[in-house]
């Protein structure tokens, strides 16, 4: 089976959405299907060019055995709103190139967000007559409405018309969970049209390992308590919070907070921390992704944050990464949320609203002083990665979807 993949980011970005998209395309050529990938020069998260790479209009290369065509677009280290509505515009119409570079394929499967790059996606079917799957990993616009981005009502109503429109020409919609299914049953779009295939992680690759390791001798946490976020650092996080549980806690010398990321609140909560005077707490850029399983390794409880605008409408990534490394999840979001749920349902962490710091800090005490708590939260979630959420699960489903909407 020949497919066409269309998506913002691929490897080598570090980004969830490049990593997960990265190993299906990878997966999916080990399988003996020919896969060509439709992408933008690599920029994430700074907004520059990696080094190696041309913002050209076209440029072609083979990673593995997985062809990908790069093609051009809008790219700005500065993160407005408008900013980023050019880079997603410009790339979803000169992907459309990239598209026809590509050659006519058996099936079409394009990544949401960006939004626009569906109508590219759906362009490309109509051409060829070939099925297009419209894959969903956050819920666009509802998701930049909620974060208040977009405020425009013209525009709000202009994105809301396109989210209609591919929803009703998609072939097939590929959701990550069963909260997005419940959003676009609401919003008309037939139950035989959603497949839901969880966001994953490998097993193989993020493992439970000793805790006092490398990264924690190298940021000088060896000894301590690590409470850690690592990963975007946007307008769905509810990181506020922490840095407040981190003053509360900051005379406690053996607790640590570690932020790990980039995103336009990181300044602001940097700031955030100097005003207050916290040595608590650490901030550091990205790491490589070979760091990847030693780091999440060095915390005692892995940190997953949603407010409660977008608390319905986002599943991060770094949840699974979590469970995987075999760390209990502490989550900072609405009890109504997913992620909520999720924890609640598999006992694989503990949960609390946003708003509350003091009960925050408060938690964080408790399950330090509980090791034998903090395991089996930690093993129940790695035993939930292994059966329900593993690379070779979800990509097995993957596979099965592309087959049937293929014909």
């Amino acid at each position: 089976m020949r497919i066409i993949i269309m998506a913002q980011h691929y490897a080598p970005e570090e980004v969830s959405g490049a990593v997960l998209s990265t190993e299906l395309a990878t997966d999916l050529v080990k399988k003996g299907h020919t896969v060509t990938f439709v992408t933008c020069a690599p920029n994430y998260p700074l907004g520059k060019v990696f080094k190696g790479y041309q913002n050209r209009l076209v440029f072609k290369e083979c990673l593995g055995r997985v062809q990908v065509v790069r093609t051009w677009s809008y790219i700005s280290p500065h993160k407005t709103f408008g900013k980023r509505m050019l880079n997603y515009g410009t790339f979803s119409m000169t992907a459309f190139l990239g598209g026809l570079i590509a050659g006519r394929p058996d099936v079409i499967l394009s990544y949401s967000p960006p939004l626009p790059l569906g109508l590219s996606a759906w362009l490309l079917s109509r051409l060829w007559r070939v099925p297009w799957i419209l894959r969903v990993e956050d819920l666009y616009p509802d998701a930049a409405v909620a974060a208040g981005v977009l405020q425009n009502q013209t525009s709000i109503r202009f994105f809301f018309a396109m989210e209609r429109f591919l929803y009703s020409r998609a072939a097939h919609i590929s959701l990550i969970s069963e909260g997005f299914r419940q959003n676009l049953l609401r919003k008309g779009v037939p139950a035989n049209k959603c497949t839901v295939v969880p966001v994953w992680v490998d097993p193989g690759e993020v493992s439970p390992l000793p805790k006092e390791n490398g990264f924690k001798l190298k940021h000088g946490l060896a000894g301590k308590f690590v409470v850690l976020y690592a990963g975007n650092l946007g307008y769905n996080s509810a990181l506020e919070e922490l840095v407040d549980a981190a003053e509360i806690l900051c005379s406690e010398g053996d607790i640590r907070f570690v932020i790990v990321g980039e995103g336009v609140k990181k300044t602001v909560l940097q700031n955030q921390a100097q005003e207050k005077g916290l040595s608590n707490i650490l901030f550091l850029p990205f790491q490589p992704r070979s760091l990847l399983p030693e780091m999440m390794a060095a915390a005692d409880l892995g940190v997953v944050t949603l407010n409660l605008n977008l608390s319905h409408t986002s599943l991060p990534y770094k949840t699974f990464n979590i469970m995987s490394s075999g760390r209990p999840i502490l989550a900072i979001t609405p009890e109504s949320s997913e992620i909520a749920g999720l924890v609640q349902d598999t006992g694989c962490g503990v949960n609390v609203a946003p708003g509350q710091p003091e009960r925050l800090a408060q938690l964080i005490r408790e399950l330090k002083s509980a090791p034998e708590w903090l395991d089996a939260m930690g093993k129940s979630g790695r035993v939930q990665v292994e059966t329900a959420y593993s690379r070779q699960r979800c990509v097995g489903l993957f596979e099965e979807t592309l087959r049937q909407v293929a014909g």
